[in-house]
């Protein structure tokens, strides 16, 4: 007898490509199918403290770390309001959701907040939106898919 699945925390993980279109609608309907929890996430490129001048002034290893923390800090609450912009309205019919945004290696990233939440299922796009994301973005889905400890979906967009 084969028992049945019950997934009670669905990931998406988007960067806004036509991948990600396409997984949203999966992990859509697989968070209503189960009744499940969807959690949406984006990940953002932690800045470099090394390249951080402010006036022209080379900041100091300390000077430079702060500063690149306030501008990740910044970044994520603009990117938090962006990923509501785009997906509350269209989650409103799923009861529970939430959004998430965390800065560092996209892979790394997923990976922890799938194993620090209990997260049953990881969907997300195969590549990327732009070209020069491309190939960050195939490296990401490869190594969620290699090295999460649950089911990970990866989608690519129908070739038009």
């Amino acid at each position: 007898m084969v028992n049945q699945l019950k997934y009670q925390n669905i990931l998406f993980c988007t960067d806004y490509s036509k991948d990600a279109e396409v997984a949203f609608v999966h992990a859509f309907d697989q968070a209503s199918k189960y009744e499940a929890k969807l959690h949406i996430m984006n990940v953002i490129l932690s800045v470099n403290p090394c390249g951080i001048k402010i006036f022209n002034k080379t900041l100091s290893k300390a000077e430079s770390k702060i500063e690149s923390d306030k501008i990740d800090e910044r970044h994520s609450m603009q990117e938090l309001g962006a990923l509501k912009k785009v997906y509350n309205e269209r989650c409103k019919d799923i009861i529970d959701h939430e959004f998430i945004v965390k800065v560092g290696s996209p892979d790394i990233e997923i990976i922890t907040y799938s194993e620090d939440n209990d997260i049953d299922m990881i969907i997300l796009g195969t590549a990327g939106r732009p070209e020069t994301k491309r190939r960050t973005y195939v490296r990401t889905a490869a190594n969620v898919s290699k090295y999460a400890n649950c089911q990970v979906i990866t989608i690519g967009s129908p070739k038009q």
